[in-house]
């Protein structure tokens, strides 16, 4: 015959198993996020240095695969500005209104949700914790109140239904130990979260500046060679190649 106090005292010791797991996985997922921001984030003298590196190569010596490579090398490879300049740069022939929204879906898509979906982890074991603590306390009042029933067949009822509630409340009490930090580290990366936000797009405002001028010299190129190509055919600029005739 199955014995109910030896499978729930089973299914609290799992909870506790459980529990350990959430612990585990909340906080390999926080140190992720941290790691992430602290390789993407650029300080602001260096984000400087890469921009002018950058137009240098480009507006001086039109050299955009040169200045693509120094944003791809160390020491600036693994930063959010450098990736997004890159991205810009390899674009740089689609106007400055496609590039922003390149900057913006790159962003999203490339860098932070990652670190989102990471973030979301650590909150879900925050979460989940003390919901498994709450379980671990109903099935251990479950075993005590099963004690109570079966007293006259128990050798010590008193005593197994004092270990059936102290299994309850060990399981709440390891939920809100564990939930407890994790909720306090999850509060934390959200906000450095905001701050790598807030910087790159502070530090990006550089860089679009750069390419609304030099999209502004692209188009004054192309407009200066085609009034060239038009004065050496003997034509004026935008008189057009074709003349209509009329049909008989």
């Amino acid at each position: 015959m199955l014995d109910i106090s030896l499978l729930l005292k089973l299914i609290g010791y799992s909870i506790y198993v459980a529990q350990a797991l959430l612990a585990v996985w909340g906080t390999y997922n926080a140190v992720m996020v941290y790691r992430g921001i602290g390789k993407r984030t650029l300080p602001d003298d260096r984000a400087n240095q890469l921009l002018e590196q950058v137009g240098t190569l480009v507006a001086k010596t039109g050299a955009t695969k040169e200045a693509i490579d120094v944003c791809n090398r160390p020491p600036f490879w693994h930063t959010t500005l450098a990736q997004l300049v890159a991205v810009g740069l390899q674009n740089l022939h689609k106007g400055l209104a496609k590039i922003k929204l390149l900057l913006v879906m790159e962003f999203h898509t490339q860098i932070i949700s990652s670190m989102e979906n990471r973030l979301a982890s650590v909150v879900t074991a925050a979460k989940l914790a003390p919901l498994l603590g709450l379980l671990g306390t109903v099935i251990g009042m479950i075993g005590a109140f099963g004690n109570v029933g079966a007293g006259e067949r128990a050798t010590d009822p008193g005593s197994q239904l004092a270990a059936s509630i102290a299994l309850g409340l060990w399981t709440t009490a390891v939920g809100l130990i564990i939930a407890s930090p994790l909720m306090l580290l999850a509060n934390d990366l959200q906000g450095r979260l905001r701050k790598l936000r807030d910087r790159t797009e502070r530090q990006l405002q550089g860089f679009l500046e750069f390419i609304e001028v030099e999209d502004a010299r692209r188009a004054a190129d192309r407009r200066s060679a085609s009034a060239s190509a038009s004065a050496s055919s003997g034509q004026r600029p935008g008189s057009g190649s074709v003349r209509a005739t009329a049909p008989r």
